[in-house]
């Protein structure tokens, strides 16, 4: 808390969750404290990192209507949703750090543990994957 400057709230939740996940890797595990320290390291700076991306909406606009605007962007999230299903769990994985969680290219990188150029090129396989897949569902829908 004191280290990473989180609340406590938000300390237990990532604490709880590193104790789960040492639960599910515990015959992994050789050395359990070092382990632990590091993976509770790692959460609060991916914590952090979250956060880093939020940025408070001004006053004025939690007071107006946002109704019309949930309407018209509705559709999109949905097509959206669904031609992220019909890709593979790795372009899930690139697709969600780069476009939900904001990562640049960089951090996507890091994430999957490669270098920026394939990174790169992995976003953009994954996004034609997704626009071709989409689009021969919708074919396969309109034929059903």
């Amino acid at each position: 808390m004191q280290r990473y400057r989180i609340s406590e709230l938000d300390a237990e939740a990532l604490a709880h969750e590193v104790f789960l996940a040492y639960f599910l890797k515990a015959d992994e595990i050789i050395n359990s404290r070092a382990w632990l320290v590091a993976a509770l390291c790692n959460a609060s700076k991916g914590y952090l990192r979250s956060r880093a991306r939020l940025i408070p909406l001004p006053e004025e606009s939690l007071q107006t209507s946002d109704a019309w605007r949930t309407t018209e962007t509705l559709p999109d999230q949905l097509v959206a949703r669904e031609a992220f299903a019909c890709v593979t769990s790795k372009c899930q994985i690139a697709l969600r750090l780069r476009y939900y969680e904001g990562y640049s290219i960089r951090e996507v990188a890091t994430e999957l543990n490669t270098t920026e150029k394939y990174a790169a090129k992995l976003v953009s396989r994954c996004l034609k994957q997704a626009q071709s897949r989409y689009a021969k569902k919708g074919e396969n829908d309109e034929r059903g």
